[in-house]
């Protein structure tokens, strides 16, 4: 059941910038290679996020990027409570390794991680990798992998077996066993009805890209749910000022605009159907902005304006439910003390709390 607002803890997580490898093609939201290493630029964001005050941090996943694992360990290594938020797909692992990879980091570090299940990937990552699996049946698989993921984090004391369409275990132990107080908080996609139903099933936060706050307001989510979303915040204390930055970070751009309308083609994704419909593109008219997505810079709406304005939507979104906030992989830490003002703004508004 969702809480009333006065009552509910609020999430807040940064983005772990990624990597990006010559041989691939170019995807959005990745930093390109300069004169710092990348294990510097990832201790550098993970650094800013804990100084800021957000719960944790998103690692992505995907054929482009290095190993996610590793990145968490080296967030964990060089923070004290940052969460790394680590994005998990069925087909790159199984589900005893996983289990084992989140006991394991607990008992090295003495913390917990969170897991954002990942049901669909890229197209071309997919068939590369020979997965034909159609969409729904991905979610599917995901429950399955993620009940015996669970199952083994929670059985201390005892050997587990599954029988399913996609896995089968017998008589399977964890070692080492999990503390059950460093149990991952989780995360999937939401966006669609095969989403929504392995939230469900699993009890996971529904991530979801939103669409415009009165979308939900004329629409309420779910009861019995937990609703997270993923934005971009780029928020000043004059408005002109923050649309100025906005412009000039997200320039538009012929040709990251074909290779949108490519991707949007060639996707199978509920989220990305959904925001590639929509047209909320006007700088300076409302704070929700496509322009970066539409672009193939990033993968999310943003909310542009003054704290004031962005504070506002914020705080609507949570007034509806959301609980869980992702943010963009951050420009500066300058950027993170803005969203830090906003995210301040908008939890008082709601009469929620930091998690």
């Amino acid at each position: 059941m969702n809480e009333p607002s006065s009552t509910r803890a609020i999430e807040i997580y940064s983005t772990c910038p990624g990597t990006t490898n010559p041989a691939l093609p170019t995807r959005p939201g990745f930093y390109p290679e300069d004169d710092r290493s990348y294990a510097e630029k990832v201790i550098e964001v993970a650094r800013w996020s804990e100084e800021c005050g957000f719960t944790g941090s998103l690692i992505y996943i995907d054929h482009s990027l290095v190993d996610n694992w590793s990145v968490a360990q080296l967030v964990l290594e060089n923070t004290t409570r940052l969460v790394p938020l680590i994005a998990q797909q069925p087909i790159y692992m199984h589900p005893y390794w996983c289990a084992k990879k989140v006991s394991t980091l607990a008992l090295l570090y003495g913390r917990r991680v969170a897991l954002n299940m990942v049901a669909g990937a890229f197209r071309n990552d997919l068939l590369s990798l020979g997965d034909t699996t159609p969409h729904d049946e991905r979610y599917a698989r995901l429950t399955e992998y993620t009940r015996i993921v669970l199952e083994l984090l929670r059985n201390r004391d005892r050997a587990v077996d599954f029988e399913g369409r996609y896995y089968r275990i017998r008589r399977l132990r964890l070692h080492p066993p999990l503390d059950p107080d460093l149990m991952p908080r989780l995360l999937l996609s939401g966006s669609s009805e095969a989403g929504m139903a392995a939230a469900r099933a699993l009890g996971a936060v529904a991530v979801r890209y939103p669409e415009p706050v009165e979308f939900y307001e004329q629409n309420p989510l779910e009861r019995g749910v937990r609703f997270g979303l993923r934005v971009g915040i780029i928020a000043r204390e004059y408005e002109e000022d923050a649309w100025r930055i906005a412009q000039a970070r997200f320039p538009s751009d012929r040709k990251g605009q074909l290779t949108h309308q490519l991707a949007s083609k060639t996707s199978d994704s509920v989220w990305h159907e959904r925001l590639a419909r929509l047209e909320a593109d006007e700088p300076g008219s409302y704070p929700y902005w496509l322009v970066p997505f539409k672009n193939y810079k990033t993968f999310c709406p943003y909310l542009v304006g003054s704290y004031r304005q962005v504070a506002e939507i914020l705080a609507r979104y949570i007034g509806v439910g959301f609980e869980t906030i992702i943010t963009d992989i951050p420009a500066s830490k300058e950027e993170l003390l803005h969203e830090k003002i906003v995210f301040e703004l908008a939890l008082a508004r709601a009469g929620a709390r930091p998690a």
